[in-house]
């Protein structure tokens, strides 16, 4: 045998040692990623979801919360807006 013939059975080995190792790995994922859904449903199951009419209330302060922050802002915005822009330059 020359020195091809000995890099080719050595290429096939790495090969094959290379694939077997992929192949630990990849059940040992498969493994761990099923417990995680199985934990996962675990957790589903011990949520507790509020009554549908707390829900709609809830969301409606949240949605006037966000309108009342949102004219906030505008309002900061306009005003400084006018103090540090317009006033300074002379525009109206």
């Amino acid at each position: 045998m020359n020195w091809v013939d000995w890099s080719v059975a050595a290429a096939a080995l790495l090969a094959l040692v290379a694939a077997a190792v992929y192949r630990v790995r990849v059940v040992a994922f498969a493994r761990e990623f099923t417990g995680f859904l199985v934990d996962v449903q675990g957790e589903v199951q011990k949520i507790t979801w509020p009554p549908r009419d707390d829900l709609r209330k809830f969301t409606l302060v949240i949605l006037g919360f966000v309108l009342l922050v949102s004219v906030i802002i505008g309002a900061m915005d306009i005003i400084l807006q006018t103090l540090l822009v317009r006033l300074p330059s002379g525009r109206s």
